[in-house]
Parts: C-alpha cells; sequence; structure tokens
C-alpha cells in the first residue's frame, strides 16, 4: 500500500513526546524490558540519535548495535526535555525525506520508531494497540521473511489472518497463523521468545520449522509479557 512515511514517523515522535513532557521526568530512570540494560532515557537518546547521525552522515555501522550504542553514550548527560526538543528539531528534514520519492528507503527508521514507542509505553505500564493505518502498512512489510523463507525452505505455504481482519500469505495456505497485530509485531522485532512465537494459534501446525524464518530483528532468549 502507498503511505506517507513521514506523516507515520511524526506520529510516533508526536504521541511519544506528549506523554513524556506531561508525566514526571523520573520516568527517564525507568528500566525497558524490551531492550535490556536500557532506560527510557536511552531509548529516548537513540531516537534522537538516529534523525542526528542522518543529518551529519554518520553512517558508518548504521544500525548495528555500536552505532545505537554510541548515540546512548553520546546524548548520557542530557535531560529527558533536552532529547524531545532537539529530536524534534532534526525530526524536521528527516520526516520531509521519508514523505519524499525516496521515503521507502527509510522504513526501517519507521518501524523503529514505533517499535521503540510501544518499549517505553510498556516499560511504564501503557499498552494500547497499533494505530491503525502504522499496523495496516507494517503487517505485510515484517511478514515477508516468514513467507518467503519458510516457502524457500519447503515447507507448507503459510497464511496470517490477524485478529484485527488482515490476512496475508497465499491463498492456497496449507498452515494458518492467527494472532493480533500488537503480538505479531512484537515478536517480528524481537520482543517474544521462540517458545511464545510457538504458543500462538498455529491451526495445529508445528510451529519450529516456521520460526527459523520469523524473526526479522532476531528473538529473545527470555519471555517478556506486556
Amino acid at each position: 500500500m502507498s503511505i506517507d512515511l513521514g506523516s507515520l514517523y511524526a506520529s510516533s515522535r508526536w504521541r511519544l513526546t506528549d506523554l513524556l513532557e506531561t508525566i514526571d521526568h523520573s520516568v527517564a530512570d525507568v528500566p525497558c524490558p524490551a531492550t535490556p540494560g536500557w532506560r527510557v532515557h536511552d531509548v529516548v537518546a537513540h531516537l534522537r540519535g538516529v534523525t542526528e547521525d542522518v543529518r551529519t552522515g554518520n553512517l558508518d555501522g548504521v544500525a548495528t548495535d555500536p552505532w545505537t550504542a554510541a548515540q546512548v553514550e553520546r546524548h548520557r548527560g542530557d535531560s529527558l526535555a533536552t532529547l524531545l526538543d532537539d529530536w524534534a528539531v532534526d525530526a524536521v528534514p528527516f520526516e520531509e525525506f521519508l514523505s519524499g520519492p525516496q521515503g521507502q528507503g527509510g522504513a526501517r527508521a519507521v518501524l523503529d520508531a514505533h517499535a521503540h514507542e510501544v518499549d517505553i509505553l510498556a516499560a511504564i505500564g501503557v499498552r494500547h494497540p497499533l494505530p491503525q493505518e502504522f499496523g495496516e502498512w507494517v503487517m505485510p512489510l515484517v511478514l515477508g521473511g516468514l513467507l518467503d523463507g519458510s516457502a524457500a525452505a519447503g515447507l507448507e505455504p503459510v497464511r496470517v489472518f490477524t485478529d484485527e481482519g488482515d490476512v496475508i500469505g497465499p491463498d492456497d495456505g496449507v498452515v494458518s497463523l492467527r494472532v493480533s497485530r500488537f503480538e505479531l509485531f512484537r515478536g517480528v522485532t524481537g520482543r517474544r521468545s521462540p517458545d511464545q512465537v510457538a504458543a500462538w494459534d498455529w491451526g495445529g501446525a508445528d510451529p519450529m520449522p516456521y520460526i527459523a524464518h520469523f524473526f526479522v530483528l532476531g528473538p529473545r532468549q527470555d519471555d517478556l509479557v506486556e
């Protein structure tokens, strides 16, 4: 589907900013279980650091652990308010890029922002469904690995049904996976363990051969319940 990625990214940033500006800033020190070793402050420092690195052209090792760790360390001494203000400044040209003809090249940043938005919400005890527009866009995107990988491995075709009404996969899918958008998104982005994904409704099929092709960012080793 055709969608304005800049608008998607901005919506996530605005929601997160509005929340963090209206609650006690001691929340900055709350650990984020979905991102082991990071606090809320560190997650925001990473999000702010992404737009900063895009602006300065610091893209060597983009999306690797050392690249993101450097963002967190660089802004360790900044207040949460400063991080949010500076993120807003650098985000404007970045969002304009995402809205432009080359914007699809930044799709991973949109996915990353929404994943970390949920990381922070879960850390402070808030849960809400994935935003409708984002959910419609991201489901086919993140399921490509499962569908293509399992087909290439010679597995029976799989068709995914979300609680929100998405139907993704071949019409002749033999294996039916039924799960909510929220759990599916959290799973493929590495916020669920293989055991948790295996416990979803796979229509009686053995899920283990499919799990090898499921995770976009790699699985957790321990269960995470949100």
